[in-house]
């Protein structure tokens, strides 16, 4: 699959199947009369869709692209993404930071093993500057990711590089405005 050519009606077909799964899931806990997981899984598919509004709002729209396209391309791979959004105008950062992501998702991708569960956690932080943490498992001991170049417009820290374990931060070269 060209990851960079999804149809409009691949992305609506995904859409309507996962819309199905989770009203299935509901259904399913109402008829085992478990009222409190129906309400938990109302709050997490309401959750996901402020974060939808969230980084459109700060200027991220081609980053959200890439997050609600995400398992569409990369179906071996469960991304987690949390936000804590206080401040708008990253518009600039976001032909980078879809750039960086690109290029870090398809240095790893290779590596995975299909029997392992395999998540890529993101949080987005926009406050004083835009701040991007990376949180992924795997077997990193072949893999050369960190070579990649991140750009002027991001300063990239590790965290953490182990054979099995990546943690970096991304963190905007200016202030957010």
């Amino acid at each position: 699959m060209d990851y960079n050519k999804i149809t409009l009606n691949e992305v609506l077909r995904h859409t309507m199947h996962d819309f199905l799964n989770n009203m299935h899931l509901l259904q399913m806990n109402l008829d085992m009369g478990k009222p409190e997981e129906v309400r938990a899984l109302i709050q997490k598919y309401s959750q996901k869709c402020n974060q939808f509004f969230d980084i459109n709002n700060i200027g991220l729209y081609k980053t959200n692209e890439w997050l609600q396209t995400f398992s569409i391309k990369y179906n071996q791979l469960t991304l987690d993404v949390q936000t804590s959004l206080l401040n708008k105008k990253a518009d600039k950062y976001d032909e980078a930071l879809i750039d960086y992501l690109n290029r870090f998702v398809q240095a790893i991708y290779p590596n995975f093993r299909g029997y392992q569960e395999q998540l890529l956690k993101l949080h987005i932080i926009s406050d004083e500057f835009l701040e991007i943490l990376i949180d992924i498992r795997g077997d990193w001991s072949t893999n050369k990711w960190q070579d990649e170049c991140v750009g002027e417009l991001f300063q990239l820290q590790i965290l953490e590089a182990t054979n099995n374990s990546i943690k970096v931060k991304l963190t905007a070269s200016g202030r957010l405005e």
